[in-house]
């Protein structure tokens, strides 16, 4: 009896464990954007560039924008039959997830 009950308790405990260590979505932070998701989930994760909206390369202007540097990957576990996207709801394209 006692040792039903502990596998129990282990089997929940390991449930919630690879549910909390395999993401099935994440956002990068603020300032930052997703450079894209790759099918096996692996993304990365830049830094926004900073400077003057008008000297973004946009309308003639010269490109004058500071790209900051700084990265990080990670990775989503989409299971199922879905796929990795990039939510593109978002204004700043900060959220990658998964769809089917």
């Amino acid at each position: 009896m006692l040792v039903e009950v502990a596998c129990t308790l282990l089997s929940v405990v390991l449930l919630c464990w690879s549910m909390a260590t395999r993401p099935a979505a994440a956002k990068c932070q603020a300032g930052w954007y997703v450079n894209g998701v790759r099918p096996s989930g692996v993304y990365e994760c830049l830094r926004a560039p900073g400077g003057d909206p008008l000297y973004d390369g946009a309308g003639g202007f010269p490109d004058r924008s500071v790209d900051r540097p700084g990265w990080y990957r990670s990775r989503i576990w989409c299971t199922g039959g879905a796929h990795p996207i990039v939510v593109l709801d978002d204004s700043e394209a900060r959220t990658v997830g998964c769809q089917r």
